[in-house]
């Protein structure tokens, strides 16, 4: 910023940015852009590219699980840690207390048996089928659930051969299950499903996720894309956060 500071001023013409401006946890540097390129001139959301038909409608499903006592216990070690910094004069930033909470819904076990449940019901929904989690252990125990009702589907994990991307963009493996390396540069049209046992709070990441199941399907033009999501019962920790 303090080598482009004022770079701008003199010259007659702006530079257009077709992308999304806002940047998370980064205040200075959002009205950063906005002084020296511009304000956002033009937005185009997801529901406007449905509406017009460069992405496909999609059916969204909230599944409500509560934090069981495991995650309660993690998060007073956050708050315990938020309180020992602020006392040792390192005040912990928004943007480590989120990373702190998130991690712990992220990796919440509760939503695992919701899972279950809803997908026993909805099996057709693993075909085709994208699911993120956060981390390798965690997508380990998804896969115990998938063992009930399929048998092509496979891990894409940190380290594991890219055959398997090639082998799902095929059809040989009908669902992944993955972490948020793959949110950008896939774009497999006939993904129909995308289950997000982790999202991120950056709105553009969690709008690349979702997007992997939006796209058109020449061969199927009646798609309509399905969109998993766990929506957490309890608000004690939000309304916490939001103060600290």
């Amino acid at each position: 910023r303090e080598s482009l500071s004022g770079l701008s001023s003199n010259i007659r013409y702006r530079l257009g940015l077709s992308a999304t401006s806002e940047r998370e946890y980064d205040d200075i540097g959002t009205e950063f852009i906005k002084e020296h390129i511009g304000p956002i001139i033009f937005e185009f959301e997801l529901s406007d590219a449905i509406e017009r038909g460069i992405l496909s409608p999609l059916n969204y499903y909230p599944l409500d699980y509560e934090p069981n006592e495991q995650d309660r216990k993690n998060i007073q070690n956050v708050y315990k840690m938020i309180s020992a910094r602020k006392h040792a004069g390192n005040p912990m930033t928004k943007e480590e207390i989120w990373i702190k909470l998130s991690r712990v819904f992220k990796i919440s076990k509760a939503k695992l048996p919701v899972f279950g449940k809803f997908i026993s019901t909805n099996t057709k929904l693993l075909k085709r089928c994208i699911i993120f989690v956060e981390e390798t252990e965690y997508g380990e125990e998804v896969l115990t659930y998938l063992h009930h009702y399929r048998d092509d589907f496979h891990s894409y994990f940190q380290g594991e051969d890219s055959e398997v991307l090639r082998r799902f963009g095929s059809g040989e493996v009908e669902c992944l299950v993955t972490c948020h390396r793959l949110s950008e540069g896939i774009d497999i049209r006939s993904i129909s499903t995308v289950i997000l046992f982790s999202s991120s709070k950056a709105k553009l990441e969690t709008v690349q996720r979702i997007g992997r199941s939006l796209r058109v399907n020449p061969d199927d033009p009646a798609k309509r894309a399905n969109v998993i999501d766990f929506i957490k019962s309890d608000d004690e920790v939000d309304s916490k956060y939001m103060s600290a």
